[in-house]
């Protein structure tokens, strides 16, 4: 469940919301979500966690790495279910805020120029990459590219990565 933090009280149980989350992504398994009637560009699913899970002073890397590993799970399990379906353009992305990381999501396009848009022509950041920061396992067919997209009201650089299949 996507919950915000509103004290600063320390976060409980966080195995237990790990493993559901772990849970959650395996529920992926053999699902493919197809286009609806109303021709939308993009469906997405945001990381269903508490927001101390993955930001703020309570989390650490191991956590967010976790967290961030289940929705690559997501994406992959979308993905090969999606390989054997022609039904359209249809491709699989993680979209991750560094460090709000309780924005990722786990995006499914249908519009190739909306995907692109999203996915860029190069890694603006490279040679950075933000699974070697959080020890990600990839998907060998999934690119990796990230940008800037910090704000005057940022008190932290802000970085924006796109992982996700071939355009």
């Amino acid at each position: 469940m996507r919950r915000i933090s509103l004290t600063n009280k320390k976060l409980r149980g966080i195995p237990r919301r790990i493993r559901a989350l772990e849970k959650w992504a395996q529920g992926f398994s053999g699902y493919v979500r197809p286009r609806s009637e109303h021709l939308e560009h993009y469906f997405n699913w945001k990381i269903p966690v508490h927001a101390a899970l993955v930001q703020g002073r309570q989390t650490n890397l191991d956590i967010q790495s976790r967290c961030i590993a289940a929705l690559l799970e997501v994406a992959r399990l979308l993905s090969e279910a999606s390989s054997g379906s022609s039904s359209g353009y249809y491709r699989v992305a993680c979209l991750l805020t560094w460090p709000w990381l309780h924005q990722s999501e786990v995006t499914i396009f249908y519009d190739k120029d909306y995907y692109e848009g999203f996915l860029g022509k190069v890694n603006a950041l490279a040679p950075k990459r933000i699974s070697d920061k959080l020890s990600l396992s990839v998907p060998s067919h999934f690119l990796e590219r990230g940008q800037y997209v910090t704000q005057a009201e940022d008190t932290v650089p802000v970085e924006w990565w796109c992982i996700g299949e071939e355009v």
